[in-house]
């Protein structure tokens, strides 16, 4: 699963926008309401500012909550209010940034010049520096897409990877700008510089999550749509930050509605203790709830160690101290007794988000503790009560994610993993003709089969050119085609059909596919 080599740590980050909360009466500071967001909205105190000739003048207000949303006129009147007095050089850099982002470049350039002369010139000195330097590059070229990837360093094998893949996509007239982030955070914040610096209309990427962060908070600085390829939860579409690929929270919860779908009331999550396992362990067990299931059983275990047998136990209450049923047994039927023992499960369904390699390991486990999983066959409830002691034990269902979709999966995991279901966006071979389609040309061109994750990024480069291709002719091509992304849609590709949602997420309908025999195939 390629998760497993992106860490994840904050849903959303920021970058400094100045504002300002301003009123008829002199103010203290005023509290910005709590909420995540790319963007950081700074409330700073507001007051009547007397001009240099005539009585105090009210500013407009403008609700520092919804600055993103205040329009230039406003923005405007404010700074005639206030003359050369503070906090005018704030309020003219917003203004400025808004003339940019709509492409009126000359407007944004008188407003930086206003801003210098205002009282609190030095409190935006840097940001103003900044935008003029943006001001002093290259056009924007509405054909040109950067693209961050780590083509050297730790990851530059899964940027080569994902570089591959984009190349598949169709590009709909989009010219491609490839910059490398070196896997690192100050990497793709200099990345970002550099396509803006190149005159790019919009970024796709990085891959990392903190790199991700970084690259976002710079690009809604600037003002340039950025289409994040970290998988994880966060995006904020009016600050132009968009997320095109899929969670691991999104894993969980897809699984979440199958076991709904299906009926299963009971479910529980056996997830490794990692970022990529709890996100989607938390996002499996948020949604279940939602949906009405109840959630029985949650347990982790150490994906870094080779011996995962104790966090089993402990799982399926297999400690003796605690379950006082299994120590009687034991005490009759010494060590044989922990493989004639039938436990107690309260789940009909169990999710596994892990590696097809461990994961083969933890299910081998389950039987060997005697817990009944569902196969292709169906059950035999006579052998099954002799081999419990009488009662019909509960049968489980085995689900995986994305990082169970592996060739070798039925040959690692055996008779454990028959029967388990699997959901991944990428279906591979056993999908649509464009999954087929790409597969066959990802095999020509790079000697492998593709990963979900270079089938995700190829789909995510196809939707941002398209959504490109929408904002030909336009004027601020940079706030076109973040209009463009905010209701992108990609109505085939090689994962299938997939939409940008209201607020910035990737939205798709995953695949489910089963083990059967030493094959994996898709479930209608």
């Amino acid at each position: 699963m390629w998760q497993a080599v992106i860490s994840s740590s904050n849903r959303k980050a920021c970058v400094v926008a100045a504002i300002v909360a301003a009123g008829a009466a002199a103010c203290g500071p005023r509290s910005v309401p709590a909420g995540p967001s790319w963007v950081e909205r700074d409330a700073s105190s507001g007051h009547a500012i007397a001009p240099p000739h005539g009585p105090p003048v009210a500013i407009p207000p403008i609700d520092p909550a919804r600055i993103d949303e205040t329009d230039e006129a406003t923005l405007r009147a404010a700074l005639e209010a206030l003359g050369d007095h503070a906090p005018a050089a704030r309020l003219a850099l917003r203004a400025a940034r808004l003339a940019h982002h709509r492409g009126d470049d000359t407007l944004a350039r008188d407003l930086l010049a206003r801003a210098a002369h205002a009282a609190d010139a030095a409190d935006i000195a840097a940001a103003a520096s900044a935008l003029d330097r943006e001001l002093a590059t290259a056009p924007v070229d509405p054909a040109l897409i950067a693209v961050l990837l780590p083509l050297s360093g730790a990851y530059a094998g899964l940027g080569g990877e994902l570089r591959a893949a984009i190349d598949l996509a169709p590009a709909a007239g989009t010219r491609w700008l490839t910059l490398d982030t070196h896997g690192t955070v100050d990497g793709a914040a200099a990345a970002v510089d550099a396509a803006v610096a190149r005159g790019a209309v919009g970024i796709l990427g990085p891959v990392g999550q903190r790199e991700a962060i970084a690259a976002a908070r710079v690009a809604a600085l600037h003002g340039v749509p950025i289409a994040l390829l970290a998988p994880a939860d966060g995006a904020d579409p009016g600050a132009g930050v968009f997320r095109v690929v899929a969670s691991s929270a999104d894993e969980g919860r897809a699984v979440a509605q199958l076991a709904a779908q299906d009926s299963f009331p009971t479910v529980a999550v056996f997830a490794p203790r990692d970022d990529v396992g709890r996100d989607a362990a938390d996002g499996f067990v948020e949604e279940a709830a939602r949906r009405g299931l109840q959630v029985t059983a949650r347990g982790s275990y150490d994906p870094t160690g080779g011996d995962v047998e104790a966090d089993i136990k402990a799982f399926l209450g297999l400690v003796p101290a605690n379950n006082p049923r299994l120590a009687a047994h034991l005490a009759r039927h010494g060590r044989s007794g922990w493989t004639t023992f039938s436990p107690d499960i309260p789940y009909t369904l169990l999710y596994i988000p892990d590696r097809y390699d461990r994961a083969a390991i933890v299910a081998a486990f389950l039987p060997y503790y005697n817990v009944e999983l569902r196969t292709t066959e169906a059950p035999d409830l006579d052998r099954l009560a002799r081999k419990h002691g009488g009662r019909i034990p509960q049968i489980v269902q085995l689900v995986g994610g994305a990082g169970w979709h592996h060739v070798t999966l039925p040959v690692r995991g055996g008779r454990a993993v028959q029967g388990a279901l699997i959901i991944d966006d990428f279906a591979g071979e056993i999908g649509g003709d464009l999954a087929v389609e790409f597969s066959a040309a990802f095999q020509q061109r790079t000697g492998r089969a593709p990963s979900t994750a270079a089938a995700e990024v190829r789909d995510a480069a196809a939707l941002v050119a398209a959504a490109r291709a929408q904002i030909a002719g336009a004027t601020g091509p940079r706030a076109a085609l973040r209009a463009a992304l905010a209701h992108a849609r990609l109505d085939d590709g090689a994962c299938g059909p997939a939409a940008i949602s209201p607020d910035g997420e990737l939205e798709r309908t995953p695949s489910v596919l089963e083990v059967q025999g030493d094959e994996l195939i898709l479930v209608p």
